[in-house]
C-alpha cells in the first residue's frame, strides 16, 4: 500500500510545478516531512525547488526520463522517510485528497481518479498516472489491483495518426460501432469490443478507423493507440514476439523487465492491459493470428482492425465485421468538392460530377483527381475529365492508374528514377540519406526528388509520430504497386540493380557504425565499409541514438540480409548479421532473426569464410533455442564448436563457440555438460596471446559457478563464484562484482547458511541499487524477504516485498513478482 500511496501523492505535488498550486503542494509536503522529523526535513523545501526546477528544464526539452527519475526518487523518499510512521498515511491520504480532489480508494488501495489527467504534469509527459479501477478491475483482489494502479499513456510513436481530409459518410458502420459499444457494455465476457473493417485497397478503412478512434477517444480514459502491421512485417509474416515488446516498451514496462520468453510476453501483455479503457487500432492485418495475441485482456477496450479480407476467425469469436463499399456518387462529389474548393472555388457541378464518376467511389482516387487539379489550377477541368475517360475506356485503366500515369509523366527526372526504386526498398519508412544512397547523385537531387514527390502526391510523410522517425518518407501500399508497373514500362533493370547495391553498401555500413557505437570491443569477423561519396554518414551521438536507429531500421536491416543473398553479395549477407546481432539481443524479434541469421549461416558457407560461419551458427543457435526449436539449436552449436576446434583451436572464437554451446544446454536441462563448456572455455581465454582474455576468464567462471549451482555441485560453485567475484573486483566491473555477489548468496543459502547469504545478497542488492537495475533489485529484494520469512522475521520480509513491489509498478512490469 505504501509505495502506490507515495507515488499517488508525489504524482498529485509535481503535477503542480507550472501551476498557482504549487507552494501549497510544496508547503503541504514539507509539513508532512517535518512533522515526522526527519533527518532530511530542512532541507526538503529547498530540494523541492530544485526539483521544481530541474522538470521545467526536462519540460523544455522534452525530457520524459527526467521526470521520470524525480518522481520516482521522490516516492523512494517518502517511502522511507515518511511512510514509516503508521500515524503517516492519514496525513498522505488527506494531503492527496486537498491536491486532487477526485481521489478515492478501493480495498484500501490507491486510485488518483481524473485528478491526474492524460498522464501530464503541467504539459511535461509522464508515463505513470492513476485511475479508479472498472467493474471488470474491482472483481479482483488487491494484488491485481495494485498492479493496475500504474496505467501508461500511450508513447509518441503509438499514437494515432492525423485524419485524412475530407472525411465524408460511413454514417452507417459509424452507427453500427457506436450500438455494438452500447450492447458490449452489457456482456459479462472479458473481452475486447473488435471491429474488423474490410475492403479493397484505396476504400478507405484507415481513414474510418482512425476516425472511429478519434471519436471515441473521450470515452476511453486509458487513451487511444495505433499500431500498423505492415511496419513489422517481414518476407510476409509478423514477428509477434517482436511486437509484444514494442507494445510492453510502449505500456510503460522497462527495458530490463522484459522476459526472453514468448509465452511470458503474453502474460505480462495480457497483465499489463488487463482492465484497459483503450482504443487500439491494428492496420493491415492479414489474418486473424496477427491480431489475437494483441487484443488487450479488457472488457472496456475497443479494438478496430483493417485488412484486405474479412477476418472469419475474429467474427467467430464475436468481432463486428464491417465491409466497406465504394462511396455514392453524391458523397463523392462532396469530397471531390471539398478537396479542390481552395484551387478551384467556381467550378461546376457537372465537372466534379463528371471526375468523381471517374474515380468509382474510391477515397484513393478522389484524392489523386485532386492533388492533380491542385498540381494544375488553370488546367481544364473539361480536359482532364477527357483524357481521364479515354484511358478508362480505351486503355481499361482505372482513373486512379491514369492520374498516377499523368503525374509520374510530369516529375522531374530524378524524381522520377526515385520512385521507380523505391518498391524495391525493403523498409517500412524512408529518411533522406537513405533516399540518396539509392538515387546515387548526391544529397541535394535526393531532397528534391523526395519533394516533388510528395507534392505529386506520390510519396507522404510517415505516419509514425516519433522524433525517432521525423523526415522520414512512406510508399502507400497502391502507389508501391504503380511505382513498380513505372519500373516495369519505363526503367532499366540494370538502374534497379544499381541503385539496390548502392543503398545495400550504406545499410551495411550505417549498421556497422551503429553497432560500434553500442559496443566497441564486440567479436566481429567482418571488415567495416569505408566511407561512401554518394551519401552522407548519419551522426550517432550516443549508444541510445544508435539503438533507436537500428530499431527504427529493423525492417530494412532484416531485408537487406535476404536482399544480399538474392544479389549474390553473399558477404555483405553474413556481414550485415554482426550488427543485427545486438539489435536480437535487445529486442528478441527471434522469427526475423531466424531467417536473418540463416541466410547469413549459409552465405557464409559459400563465401568459404569459417570464422564468419561458426560465429553465424552461434548467433542463430541462440535465437533458435529461444524461439523452441531446442533439436536445431543442438545442431548448430556442436557443428561450430567442432567447427571452432579444428580451424581456429585455441581462439577467442572457439572460446565464444564453446560459450555458446554451454549457454543451450544449461537452457536445456544440462548443467553437467554445460559446465566442461564453460570450463574449456575458460582455459582458452587464459591461454589466449599475446594476453589473455581477463573478461573472458571472469564471465565463464561466474557461468560455471552459477551452472554448478543448478547441478547441486555446492562446495565447487562456491569455489567458481568466489573466483569471479575476486576477479570482477580486480577488473571494478560493477555490473559482474553484484551478479557474483547475488549468486554467491544464492550457494550459501543452498548450503544452508542464511546469515552468509543475507549479507552477500544485501550485498548485491546495494550494487544493483546505484547502478540503477531496478528489475535486478527487486529480484534480489525478493530472495531476501524469503530469507527473512524464513529466519522468522516477518517485519523485514514485508519491507523489503513492498520495495519490490513500487519497483515493479514502477516499471510497468505489475505487481506480482516474475522469475528472472
Amino acid at each position: 500500500m505504501g509505495a502506490e500511496l507515495a507515488m499517488a501523492v508525489m504524482t498529485a505535488v509535481l503535477q503542480q510545478v507550472a501551476t498557482d498550486g504549487w507552494t501549497r503542494a510544496r508547503d503541504g509536503l514539507v509539513g508532512v516531512f517535518r512533522r515526522r522529523r526527519s533527518a532530511a526535513s530542512d532541507s526538503v523545501e529547498s530540494e523541492l525547488e530544485s526539483a521544481r526546477a530541474a522538470l521545467a528544464e526536462a519540460r523544455r526539452r522534452n525530457d520524459d526520463a527526467t521526470a521520470d527519475r524525480l518522481l520516482a526518487d521522490w516516492s523512494d523518499r517518502l517511502l522511507r522517510n515518511v511512510l514509516t510512521d503508521p500515524d503517516a498515511e492519514p496525513e498522505l491520504r488527506a494531503l492527496l485528497t486537498e491536491l486532487a480532489p477526485g481521489a478515492v480508494t478501493f480495498n484500501g488501495e490507491v486510485s488518483a481518479g481524473s485528478a491526474i489527467q492524460a498522464g501530464e504534469i503541467s504539459t511535461l509527459n509522464q508515463h505513470l498516472h492513476f485511475h479508479g479501477p472498472t467493474a471488470t478491475q474491482r472483481s479482483a483482489g488487491p494484488a491485481a489491483q495494485a498492479a493496475q494502479a500504474a496505467q501508461v499513456a500511450p508513447a509518441a510513436e503509438h499514437q494515432l495518426p492525423l485524419e485524412e481530409e475530407p472525411f465524408e459518410n460511413r454514417d452507417e458502420q459509424r452507427a453500427q460501432v457506436l450500438r455494438a459499444l452500447d450492447e458490449h457494455r452489457e456482456s459479462p465476457l472479458v473481452r475486447p469490443l473488435t471491429v474488423v473493417i474490410s475492403g479493397v485497397g484505396g476504400i478507405g478503412k484507415t481513414a474510418l478507423a482512425v476516425r472511429l478512434a478519434h471519436e471515441l477517444a473521450p470515452r476511453f480514459t486509458g487513451g487511444s493507440a495505433y499500431l500498423d502491421l505492415d511496419e513489422w512485417r517481414t518476407a510476409g509474416s509478423v514477428d509477434a514476439d517482436a511486437i509484444l515488446r514494442h507494445r510492453l516498451r510502449r505500456l510503460g514496462v522497462a527495458e530490463s523487465w522484459l522476459p526472453g520468453e514468448y509465452r511470458a510476453l503474453v502474460d505480462l501483455y495480457k497483465d499489463r492491459t488487463r482492465g484497459a479503457r483503450t482504443v487500439l487500432v491494428i492496420d493491415n492485418a492479414w489474418s486473424a493470428d496477427e491480431v489475437t495475441t494483441l487484443l488487450p485482456h479488457s472488457a472496456d477496450a475497443l479494438v478496430l482492425v483493417t485488412g484486405q479480407r474479412r477476418l472469419p476467425a475474429l467474427e467467430a469469436r464475436g468481432a463486428i465485421g464491417l465491409a466497406l463499399g465504394p462511396l455514392s456518387h453524391g458523397h463523392s462529389s462532396d469530397v471531390l468538392r471539398k478537396i479542390v474548393t481552395a484551387v478551384r472555388p467556381d467550378e461546376s457541378p457537372r465537372t466534379m460530377a463528371a471526375l468523381a464518376r471517374l474515380c468509382d467511389g474510391f477515397p484513393a482516387a478522389l484524392r489523386a483527381v485532386g492533388t492533380l487539379l491542385h498540381e494544375h489550377p488553370t488546367r481544364r477541368t473539361e480536359r482532364l475529365v477527357a483524357d481521364l475517360t479515354s484511358q478508362l475506356h480505351e486503355r481499361g485503366l482505372p482513373v486512379v492508374e491514369a492520374v498516377w500515369n499523368t503525374t509520374y509523366d510530369e516529375l522531374p527526372a530524378p524524381a522520377a528514377l526515385l520512385y521507380r526504386l523505391l518498391p524495391q526498398y525493403p523498409g517500412y519508412d524512408i529518411t533522406p540519406e537513405a533516399a540518396a544512397a539509392l538515387l546515387g547523385t548526391g544529397f541535394d537531387d535526393a531532397e528534391d526528388a523526395l519533394g516533388a514527390l510528395v507534392r505529386a502526391g506520390l510519396l507522404e510523410m510517415s505516419p509514425t509520430a516519433s522524433p525517432a522517425h521525423d523526415g522520414r518518407f512512406r510508399l502507400h501500399g497502391l502507389l508501391r504497386a504503380h511505382a513498380t508497373r513505372c519500373a516495369d514500362r519505363h526503367g532499366d533493370p540494370a538502374e534497379t540493380e544499381e541503385g539496390l547495391r548502392r543503398l545495400l553498401l550504406w545499410y551495411r555500413r550505417q549498421a556497422e557504425r551503429a553497432d560500434r557505437t553500442i559496443a566497441a570491443a564486440r567479436l566481429r569477423q567482418a571488415e567495416p565499409v569505408a566511407e561512401l561519396p554518394y551519401a552522407p554518414d548519419l551522426p550517432f551521438a550516443d549508444e541510445p541514438e544508435a539503438r533507436s536507429w537500428l530499431d527504427a531500421e529493423r525492417k530494412a536491416l532484416y531485408g537487406w540480409v535476404r536482399i544480399a543473398a538474392g544479389l549474390g553479395e553473399d558477404t555483405h549477407a553474413w556481414a550485415l548479421c554482426e550488427p543485427l546481432w545486438k539489435h536480437y539481443e535487445d529486442q528478441g524479434n527471434h522469427d526475423d532473426a531466424i531467417r536473418a541469421f540463416t541466410i547469413g549461416r549459409d552465405a557464409a558457407q559459400r563465401c568459404e569464410r569459417p570464422d564468419a560461419l561458426i560465429r553465424l551458427r552461434c548467433q542463430l543457435a541462440q535465437a533458435l533455442w529461444f524461439g523452441g526449436r531446442a533439436a536445431e539449436a543442438d545442431t548448430e552449436t556442436e557443428q561450430a564448436v567442432r567447427s571452432a576446434e579444428a580451424v581456429v583451436p585455441g581462439s577467442g572464437l572457439h572460446a565464444s563457440a564453446l560459450e555458446f554451446r554451454g549457454k543451450f544446454l544449461a537452457w536445456r536441462g544440462e548443467p553437467d555438460r554445460a559446465a566442461d563448456c564453460f570450463r574449456q572455455s575458460r582455459d582458452i581465454h587464459r591461454a589466449l596471446r599475446p594476453e589473455p582474455n581477463a573478461y573472458g576468464v571472469l564471465l565463464q567462471s561466474f557461468l560455471l559457478g552459477r551452472t554448478l549451482r543448478a547441478a547441486g555441485r555446492l562446495p565447487e560453485a562456491e569455489t567458481e563464484t568466489q573466483t569471479a567475484l575476486r576477479l570482477a573486483r580486480e577488473q571494478r566491473h560493477d555490473r559482474m562484482i553484484a551478479r557474483s555477489e547475488a549468486e554467491l548468496g544464492r550457494i550459501q543459502r543452498a548450503l544452508g547458511r542464511p546469515e552468509r547469504a543475507v549479507a552477500a545478497l544485501e550485498r548485491a542488492l546495494e550494487l544493483e541499487r546505484r547502478r540503477g537495475s531496478t528489475y535486478d533489485e527487486a529480484v534480489l529484494g525478493e530472495e531476501l524477504a524469503e530469507l527473512a520469512e524464513e529466519s522468522g522475521d516477518p517485519r523485514t520480509a514485508r519491507e523489503y516485498r513492498a520495495r519490490a513491489r513500487e519497483l515493479r509498478v514502477r516499471a510497468g512490469a505489475g505487481a506480482a513478482p516474475r522469475t528472472p
